[in-house]
């Protein structure tokens, strides 16, 4: 059974998610703060705002990664 540390360690070594990472020179974790920031699961936090935003069909990729039962 996959706990939710081992979710967001997948996540967080998924090739997408680290493709998005180079692309906007950060770090997966920064990539999937901002997905949840923009899919206003979260709040956005006053230390540190995010300094880039995910295009639409970058956002309909991670939802999809987020989705996966694999995971």
């Amino acid at each position: 059974m996959n706990t939710p540390t081992d979710f967001l360690t997948a996540l967080y070594q998924d090739e997408v998610v680290r493709y998005f990472a180079d692309r906007y020179h950060t770090t997966p974790e920064k990539v999937l703060q901002c997905f949840l920031i923009q899919n206003q699961a979260v709040p956005v936090p006053e230390s540190s705002p995010v300094d880039f935003y995910l295009e639409e069909n970058e956002m309909e990729i991670l939802r999809g990664l987020t989705s996966r039962p694999d995971i």
